[in-house]
């Protein structure tokens, strides 16, 4: 990971790098929260990933740098998160 991203750093191209959290589902997209490098929350809901890729495709804010993808609605526990990743493979 540290290779491709100092590959990108070093190129001459247009680029962001998107760091989720712990991934989980959700149906709708929320107000998720993007922060330069590193965010506070330990979440980030796929929809909000893909929502936040396709702002990122045509917004220059965060060109050349890292930026974090959190959700901050609709979480759900870390207790949940094992839980049902428990049930999942039995």
């Amino acid at each position: 990971m540290r290779r491709m991203e100092r590959l990108l750093r070093n190129s001459d191209l247009e680029w962001t790098i998107m760091r989720p959290s712990g991934l989980f589902n959700a149906s709708v997209v929320s107000a998720y929260q993007l922060h330069e490098d590193q965010a506070p929350g330990i979440f980030t809901s796929r929809t909000d990933l893909a929502a936040s890729m396709l702002e990122e495709a045509t917004d220059t804010r965060f060109v050349r740098k890292a930026v974090a993808v959190t959700t901050a609605d609709g979480v759900p526990t870390l207790f949940q998160v094992i839980c049902r990743e428990a049930f999942k493979a039995a």
